[in-house]
């Protein structure tokens, strides 16, 4: 009996140590993984931190007011941060918001009454921004710049902005014409004409202030970010026009799109001929 309950003891210690062996690797299994350190001016991982990248613009006439949908805060590409390190404090105003009634943002009506606005946006009756700018509605001594309002996020996000604040309706709008193809190419555009929000803002100040190499100095770190994503095996991106008018979008189409879509094909039209194409998408 006495070999007997020996054997159980030691039986019995050897579940202990495996019990406490398994117990340890537990706790090395779970301890947390190291936290990527993120640079504190761009809020990037430090692999990918774009500062170095930042040329930042000293002074400007024209103010850059931001209205941002809310989902856009969520996305890890968005590009309005490349604008903040960019522009003087002073001419870069963004706000947060679905809508943007007075009581809640005094401050974004105080700036449009200081100066003219106007509003980057495709409406019916928006003026083509060419590369000699725009002139201001009252031809006088007393134009200090343009407040120029950008609404940030995606086209349905920018319909749902203009939608819901009815003070956007009664601004001045300009439409971006002859941009050339987006360089955000780690980001699916709805059409070939589509830019990011720091590439409309590139164009748009570069030609308020007549000044080309304002536009270079705002793209450099999208480029740079891109090239990095590339280089680690980030594939370029079509626009959802490219994949849809070449048979490639694997997705399916809205029911307003697919008409639209059935139509062209039926009178042998090309797709990319369809008008608003990108309010469909």
């Amino acid at each position: 009996m006495q070999n007997s309950d020996n054997k159980l003891h030691n039986d019995h210690n050897d579940d202990d140590d495996d019990e406490q062996f398994l117990f340890d690797m537990a706790e090395m299994l779970v301890e947390p993984p190291t936290k990527r350190v993120i640079c504190s001016q761009c809020q990037r991982p430090e692999p990918v931190c774009f500062c170095s990248d930042i040329d930042p613009i000293l002074q400007l006439q024209n103010h850059l007011i931001i209205l941002q949908h809310p989902n856009e805060l969520k996305r890890c590409l968005r590009t309005t941060k490349i604008l903040e390190l960019s522009i003087p404090n002073d001419n870069y105003h963004l706000f947060n918001g679905k809508r943007f009634p007075m009581k809640k943002f005094p401050e974004l009506f105080d700036l449009i009454e200081q100066r003219e606005t106007i509003l980057l946006y495709p409406s019916p009756m928006a003026e083509s921004l060419g590369i000699e700018g725009i002139q201001p509605n009252k031809n006088d001594d007393q134009f200090i710049g343009f407040n120029a309002i950008i609404l940030d996020g995606t086209w349905h996000q920018a319909r749902v902005l203009y939608n819901c604040n009815p003070f956007l309706h009664s601004l001045r709008c300009i439409k971006l014409e002859s941009t050339g193809r987006s360089q955000y190419v780690i980001r699916t555009q709805p059409t070939e004409a589509c830019l990011s929000t720091v590439e409309a803002a590139a164009i748009l100040f570069s030609r308020l202030e007549n000044d080309p190499s304002i536009h270079d100095r705002l793209t450099r770190p999208l480029r740079a970010i891109c090239d990095y994503q590339l280089n680690m095996g980030a594939v370029k991106h079509q626009s959802k026009e490219y994949l849809i008018t070449n048979g490639l979008y694997q997705r399916p189409l809205n029911r307003r799109l697919k008409k639209k879509v059935d139509q062209q094909i039926v009178n042998n039209n090309p797709i990319s001929d369809l008008k608003n194409l990108v309010h469909l998408l």
